[in-house]
């Protein structure tokens, strides 16, 4: 990300210049006398910025600067309020009194802390690297500024520089340590945590309650929890309200809600107060426990202490949600004072659960009605319909908005998301043009957003004219444009775009290495994704995750090695969740190997017992095999269960509008022409194609004729009618599932693009698919 410096003074441009001697740019100043340090004390402490910069400023005299304590003072006081363009008003007149000069490191360090604290690691780095005696602190500043920028993969990095220089303060000290083992954390890095244990129990900083608590939150999100309990209980007399927290937080990461609740009995035995990450923690337990009790409990003791901070209030939501409690959960909503998306999003989602759908719509329209909407009440809305699947309702918000308040950048990042959902290609463009007009940075989160957008809306050449545009790519852009590729079947393009990236020195991070892994799967690179998953234990030392293993299942059961990936599962030095058995069940269907398809679905059943898509999965095995009865019963639980699957449905943009389609959909205004349209294509497609329905496909008992017409009447099907009926000759057709396309209508798809001469883009729930003249992008491996 480039920085831009206001030229206020010339010293300012000491942090726009390549790395350089942080004390290079000092001037004598005109000057008046030393400011008071009691004044100046008190105006930080108020958090007067204005005054106190004033005051160090205006009081400055000819070879007197002020005090370094004076400048620590006021710094402080900008990393708390984040005022990163008066940090640097502080850092340019530090440089021109002669301030840093013969410094010994403290201005420098909390030059490097602010900066930090302000989210401007590029400049924190170019004053580090300009300073000639550092010390443990000023390293230490420097690994929390990238750590508190998420870029843990770089704050060891700086770790590792400091552990091979030979300076006198290289030395790690307890801050360090905390810090590495939170990156080590953050990074999934538990192989490196263990290294920098090892360097704790040396220096004898074990013993540090700081640093032994760093290790129990490290080994809780490397999933080592074993280890993370034997800190814990070595610390023994040592353990504050902290150390109970990072346990109780590691249980709750690795779905023990039963001995996150034991701790935390333990830790009320111990004579410890629970403070808010407590509390959550044990609103999260009683969610997912349906522990009602308990949970009035909490919200008892927080209305007896009168702490109610917004994140408490959400958890309590949510608990009074999962636990059927609608009026009480409605009750918390009213209380909070300064609703955030979150907020709104579980108060919806709370309706939704508990089937109160005419409750949500009148919910929905009291979000409208909303008298006062500042720029984050908008925000929260449009994110609460997005995650509720309000796809169109959140695009017609975002317009609604526009007529009250102008879009910052988290809300148009928000309505992005939405869009690229949605695969709505005009909406994004229109979304791309309001941010060039009004001038808007094409940088970070945004442009990352509408490479999404555009290869989500099925336009890839948009998406990589728009990545090739952008002169600072940082991981997340290039992990969008990887995935990108990926999804859209290019598998060898995405490879090459990894190594582009590797080649500019931006390190890959778990994300980038899922979305290659992804690609691979995509398009058959058996090697090379094995490969990839090596590289990235081995050389980055980074631990996969789930849906990394998922990506290798998935790439061996679909070229045909459902044994192998069946053997992988049980190699993975994790206990294998949903996600990999459901990647090992969908190949087992394409490849009908169904002895081992039934081992995958009694797993998916005991892990996820209530996701009825996992019903329907293993029902749809039975079916397969030509055991309708056991199917049938499989599908009852679903009712018995009191679940909803999501109907498959298509959707196809024409003009301003999205229209939807559901399999037999005669709702559409036009239905009776898309029918009449539907059955003329298939009687050509019979005719010139040589078309014959595959019946397979449908897993229903019922006679070959109803299968024939169960098949002509799939969404994707009507929406291709739609669209052949609705434009031009010539012009391509973007249509999107909620589903895997089935063998059939890709067959059918096939044909439609060859014999009309048409372009279809189709977005399935895995994949992207490219119909033109008679074949697939995907070369029917999807």
């Amino acid at each position: 990300m480039s920085v831009r410096l206001q030229r206020a003074s010339m010293a300012a441009t000491v942090l726009s210049l390549p790395p350089i001697p942080y004390n290079r740019l000092s001037r004598t100043p005109p000057a008046i006398s030393s400011p008071d340090h009691t004044s100046l004390k008190q105006l930080c402490k108020e958090g007067n910025l204005r005054q106190a910069l004033h005051l160090l400023t205006a009081r400055a005299a000819p070879g007197r600067p002020p005090p370094q304590d004076h400048y620590g003072m006021v710094l402080d006081l900008v990393a708390a309020k984040k005022a990163a363009a008066q940090g640097v008003q502080v850092h340019a007149h530090a440089v021109s009194t002669g301030s840093l000069d013969g410094d010994d490191g403290f201005l420098a360090t909390k030059l490097l802390f602010m900066y930090g604290k302000c989210g401007r690691v590029v400049d924190a780095r170019r004053l580090f690297d300009g300073m000639s005696g550092r010390t443990v602190f000023s390293w230490n500043a420097l690994i929390g500024a990238y750590l508190s920028s998420g870029s843990a993969g770089e704050a060891l990095g700086v770790y590792q520089a400091m552990r091979e220089s030979a300076t006198l303060g290289a030395v790690p000290d307890g801050c360090t340590l905390a810090s590495v083992h939170k990156a080590c954390g953050v990074a999934a890095d538990g192989r490196c945590g263990c290294e920098v244990h090892g360097l704790a129990v040396k220096n004898g900083l074990d013993v540090s309650t700081l640093v032994a608590n760093a290790l129990i939150a490290m080994y809780a999100r490397c999933n080592m929890l074993d280890s993370a309990v034997r800190v814990f209980e070595w610390l023994h007399d040592g353990r504050d309200v902290t150390s109970w927290n990072s346990l109780i937080s590691g249980c709750l990461q690795n779905g023990m809600f039963l001995k996150a609740l034991d701790l935390f009995r333990g830790m009320q035995r111990a004579g410890l107060s629970m403070n808010s990450y407590t509390t959550v923690g044990m609103l999260q337990v009683c969610a997912e426990l349906a522990q009602l009790n308990l949970g009035r409990e909490v919200h008892a003791a927080l209305l007896k202490c009168g702490s109610e901070y917004i994140i408490q209030c959400n958890a309590l939501l949510v608990m009074y949600a999962r636990c059927g409690r609608v009026v009480s959960a409605r009750r918390v909503f009213r209380e909070i004072d300064e609703k955030d998306y979150i907020s709104w999003n579980s108060m919806l989602s709370c309706y939704i659960q508990n089937g109160l759908y005419v409750e949500a719509v009148k919910f929905l329209g009291e979000m409208l009605e909303v008298e006062e909407k500042d720029i984050v009440t908008w925000t929260s809305m449009i994110n609460s319909y997005t995650n509720n699947g309000l796809l169109n309702e959140a695009v017609a918000l975002f317009a609604e908005m526009q007529t009250d308040i102008q879009p910052d950048s988290v809300a148009l990042v928000s309505i992005i998301g939405a869009i690229a959902d949605l695969s709505s290609l005009a909406k994004g463009k229109e979304v791309h043009g309001f941010l060039i007009r009004n001038n808007f940075r094409m940088e970070g989160a945004m442009v990352s957003s509408l490479v999404d957008m555009y290869s989500g809306c099925g336009s890839m050449s948009n998406a990589l004219r728009l990545f090739d545009g952008t002169k600072c790519k940082d991981v997340v852009l290039w992990t969008a444009i990887i995935n990108a590729a990926g999804m859209h079947g290019h598998g060898k393009q995405a490879l090459d775009l990894f190594k582009r990236m590797l080649e500019t020195g931006v390190a890959p991070d778990q994300v980038s290495f899922l979305a290659l892994l992804y690609a691979c799967s995509h398009s058959k690179l058996v090697d090379e994704g094995k490969c990839y998953l090596d590289m990235m234990r081995s050389i980055y030392r980074l631990e996969p995750w789930q849906e990394h293993y998922a990506c290798v299942v998935d790439l061996l059961g679909h070229s045909g090695q459902t044994e192998d990936a069946y053997e992988f599962i049980k190699s993975m030095p994790l206990e294998p969740k949903s996600v990999v058995w459901c990647a090992l069940l969908g190949a087992c269907r394409v490849h009908r190997n169904h002895k081992l398809a039934v081992v995958a679905a009694n797993k998916l059943l005991e892990l996820e017992p209530d996701n009825p898509g996992n019903y329907v999965l293993v029902s749809n095995v039975y079916a397969e095999m030509g055991k309708w009865n056991s199917a049938k019963e499989v599908r009852a639980r679903i009712s018995e269960r009191g679940l909803r699957k999501d109907p498959a449905c298509s959707w196809i943009e024409m003009g301003n509008k999205v229209h939807t389609f559901t399999a037999r959909d005669h709702s559409h205004r036009d239905a009776e022409r898309i029918h009449l349209k539907l059955a003329e294509i298939t009687e050509k497609l019979r005719k010139e194609g040589r078309y014959i329905e595959d019946t397979r496909f449908v897993l229903h008992d019922v006679s070959e004729e109803e299968k024939i017409d169960v098949l002509h009447r799939h969404s994707e099907r009507l929406a291709i009618a739609f669209g052949l009926i609705s434009t031009h000759p010539g012009t391509p057709l973007r249509i999107a599932k909620n589903l895997r396309v089935c063998g059939d209508c890709h067959e059918f798809t096939k044909l439609v693009s060859k014999l009309f001469e048409r372009e279809i883009v189709v977005r399935d729930a895995n994949r992207f698919h490219h119909f033109r003249g008679g074949s697939c992008s995907c070369g029917d491996f999807w």
